[in-house]
């Protein structure tokens, strides 16, 4: 099946951006995220209408809207200065790919070829985000995002998609304009630390879809501590390591500490004067370790670690009373997982959890998407996900072909979980 680039353009703001706004440094916490490309996938069916005449209105439609969204979120049409550590905001463009892809949307759906060459046709010039608009032969749509994650967390990268959404439905005019200042709040004082995941080069990795539904997790959550009200998340979480656990047993023929770490959004958790429609990274990393006893790991356990590492982080971030304060316990966290991270000595789980983003009500006009999925990234990492079916929550799953033999064939897998498509392959 082939992915063929029908075009490939730089989609500028409608306006040039203002002299008084050509450069926006960038902020401490922006400083120690790594320089991969982050984003999402989504999946749109054909509706039935005149497939030629509505693509060409449909691409034409987003140009245009992404376009009058770019003159609000004008950063993101700019270039990244590495030297300086600041966002060059020179009107460049968002890279715009539209792509036509020789087959069915079911096709991908049932995994019958990567879908992570949906949005990998290739960067040039260093945009800071690139969108590829995928065509298939049935009208069904993929669009993919990407964004460099130095310039901006998901949080923020949501944002922006449900102002370009709003933009290309009813204009421009019920948008307010972010706050671009996180740098003023948190400026860089050069900490050292870099968030960059352990690159997993010259292994082939595969990206699975595993889905739990609501039932299952309500399962799960009862199997928890009673005396603990644990979330949808943190009871997901603690099967996968416990899984995890599992695995690296047989891969090392030992049990190694387990390492757990997860991102968390700070918006709403910290008390500070800081606007909610904070544009940039405004999260931080949150680490738990613990040894694991030869008896094997216990799934209460392991809920507990989770929820108590998520509830000590929060208290910890709602008692700050200074910016200064809140910089220097993201740099803390930043350098502790920095540090162990690398270590062959541990058994590093790495989450990332999208879930409360309304990632399914990304509708230009044409309906909410079938799926949504994160890109795929070089490195071994699991992604939390609303499903689209109520009370659910998808995990994607990036590891190594030998590591999935193994996940497949758990029986807590298989007990809780049903293996979905598409199913990609990354091959590094």
């Amino acid at each position: 099946m082939k992915i063929e680039v029908q075009s490939k353009k730089l989609i500028k703001p409608s306006a040039p951006t203002s002299n008084h706004s050509q450069m926006l440094n960038i902020s401490g916490i922006d400083e120690l995220q790594h320089t991969l490309y982050s984003g999402f996938l989504l999946f749109y069916r054909a509706d039935g209408r005149n497939q030629e005449d509505d693509i060409f209105k449909r691409l034409r439609l987003l140009e245009e809207s992404l376009s009058k969204t770019l003159k609000i979120f004008y950063p993101l049409a700019g270039r990244y200065v590495e030297e300086g550590l600041y966002i060059d905001c020179n009107d460049q463009g968002v890279e715009f790919v539209h792509a036509k892809v020789d087959g069915r949307l079911d096709q991908l759906l049932r995994g019958e070829f990567d879908p992570d060459l949906l949005g990998r046709m290739g960067v040039a010039g260093n945009p800071l985000v690139v969108i590829q608009v995928n065509v298939f032969e049935c009208g069904g749509l993929v669009i993919s995002l990407r964004c460099f994650h130095k310039v901006s967390d998901l949080s923020a990268l949501a944002t922006f998609m449900k102002s370009w959404v709003t933009a290309c439905r009813s204009g421009t005019h019920e948008l307010a304009p972010p706050y671009f200042e996180l740098s003023t709040l948190f400026p860089v004082k050069g900490s050292g630390v870099n968030l960059m995941p352990p690159l997993l080069a010259g292994v082939k990795l595969t990206m699975n879809r595993f889905s739990f539904s609501g039932a299952a997790i309500s399962r799960l959550k009862q199997a928890g501590p009673k005396s603990l009200r644990i979330s949808r998340v943190e009871a997901v979480s603690a099967l996968l390591c416990k899984v995890f656990v599992t695995m690296d047993r047989a891969k090392h023929g030992r049990l190694r500490p387990l390492l757990v770490c997860q991102n968390m959004n700070l918006r709403g958790t910290v008390n500070l004067p800081i606007p909610t429609n904070a544009f940039g990274n405004f999260i931080t990393k949150v680490v738990a370790r613990r040894p694991m006893p030869q008896s094997g790991p216990d799934f209460e356990e392991l809920v507990k670690m989770i929820h108590d590492m998520f509830a000590n982080a929060k208290m910890r971030f709602a008692a700050i009373a200074d910016t200064e304060s809140c910089m220097d316990m993201v740099k803390d966290s930043a350098r502790e997982y920095a540090e162990e991270v690398n270590s062959n000595e541990v058994n590093v789980v790495n989450f990332s959890s999208w879930c409360g983003f309304p990632l399914y009500d990304i509708d230009f006009g044409w309906g909410k998407p079938e799926l949504v999925s994160n890109v795929c990234q070089p490195a071994r990492r699991i992604y939390l996900l609303d499903s689209k079916t109520e009370g659910g929550i998808d995990a994607w799953i990036i590891l190594s072909q030998e590591e999935k033999v193994l996940l497949v064939q758990d029986p807590d897998i298989v007990a809780f979980t049903s293996l979905k498509t598409p199913v990609g392959r990354s091959r590094m």
